[in-house]
């Protein structure tokens, strides 16, 4: 797990960070903790760095936690935020970004226990749900189920969701070994989602988006077999 504190306090950011560390070490979980001291400088760090986990500290200097939080949502729905803060009136803010939990200060080592426990169990429930991606402009988690089709050139993978392309470094057998059962080879440089083929050819397919991709003579068979196994046990 990598799990990001933005606390403008030091005294906090330390105590948080060992029982984060001291936590993990008696659990056996491989963590990477990170400390900010500020929003602006997790904004700064984020999203090249991708978290599992953020304390957010509410009451900083510009930046607050909540807008904080509210711009990591734009583009991240799956990072788990919990706030830290003094007042308990902010509480209620937290359930406008999906907020994992809050913490009222002083905070202690009973109450961050359960969370971590909480945010542990949830991390291991998505580990093979999502990839990681790049845009251009920066990474981020994507969705297996809302992607449609990948395509390979030398090395690269290219994520198609919908209009959307994403990049990634896989090969094609990388990716074979990673993605769930509903993804199949149909041809030399192309894997397909088929949840989202609408029609099965003798040497095609037709996407819910309208886009056909060919299917190789070697591919044929298992793909057909695959795509009525698929109907069948729905």
């Amino acid at each position: 797990m990598r799990i990001a504190i933005c606390e403008d306090d030091d005294a906090m950011q330390t105590s948080l960070k060992k029982i984060i560390e001291d936590w993990a070490e008696s659990g056996s979980t491989d963590v990477d903790v990170l400390c900010y001291p500020s929003a602006e400088a997790f904004l700064f760090a984020w999203p090249e760095m991708s978290f599992d986990l953020a304390f957010l500290d509410i009451q900083m200097k510009q930046m607050t936690g909540i807008e904080l939080a509210s711009f990591i949502r734009k583009t991240d729905s799956n990072m788990l935020i919990v706030f830290i803060t003094s007042f308990a009136q902010y509480v209620l803010k937290g359930y406008d970004v999906n907020a994992l939990h809050y913490l009222i200060k002083p905070v202690s080592i009973a109450k961050i226990l359960p969370i971590l426990d909480k945010a542990k169990l949830i991390c291991m429930s998505r580990q093979d749900l999502f990839i990681l991606v790049t845009d251009g402009a920066g990474r981020l988690k994507l969705s297996f189920s809302d992607i449609y089709y990948i395509s390979i050139s030398s090395h690269t993978a290219s994520v198609h969701v919908g209009s959307n392309v994403y990049y990634m470094r896989k090969t094609i057998d990388e990716l074979l070994e990673i993605l769930p059962d509903c993804f199949v080879r149909v041809h030399r440089s192309h894997v397909v989602n088929l949840y989202k083929v609408d029609c099965m050819y003798k040497d095609s397919l037709l996407l819910s988006t309208g886009e056909t991709l060919p299917i190789s003579r070697n591919n044929s068979k298992d793909v057909n077999d695959a795509f009525i196994r698929l109907h069948i046990g729905r």
